[in-house]
């Protein structure tokens, strides 16, 4: 799927954590997001999930603009790169908990359980 972030910007007050950001990841590329802490990667990535509204641009998956839409409307999901929230957990129930997530997202979109368990074991950490 294409997403295409145009004008993105997001302040917070008199702080301007990212400032008309313009980027197109077409469909199919792997994309990262590089830079120091405090310059608007995870501000940006929360824009995109529907966890933060931008303070203005637009957020466009496929044709679809999505700005407006809330989280559970957008059809994504994200995962959080450090298990800081859970750190009462060893690494393997934290991978299971993944693979729950992640299963429970594609089981939404209409796979059945069999499917659902094999495709999120394929994304889970190992």
């Amino acid at each position: 799927m294409r997403v295409v972030l145009e004008g993105l910007t997001k302040r917070f007050g008199t702080v301007t954590a990212v400032n008309e950001l313009d980027l197109e990841m077409r469909s199919g590329e792997f994309v990262a997001l590089l830079g120091p802490s405090g310059c608007g990667k995870t501000t940006t990535l929360l824009m995109v999930a529907g966890l933060y509204r931008p303070t203005s641009g637009t957020i466009i998956f496929g044709d679809r603009r999505v700005d407006h839409l809330l989280p559970k409307d957008r059809g994504i999901g994200m995962v959080f790169q450090s298990y800081a929230l859970y750190p009462h957990k060893t690494g393997c129930a934290k991978r299971r908990g993944a693979w729950r997530s992640t299963s429970f997202s594609i089981a939404g979109q209409g796979s059945s359980r069999a499917d659902s368990s094999s495709a999120s074991r394929s994304r889970a950490p190992s």
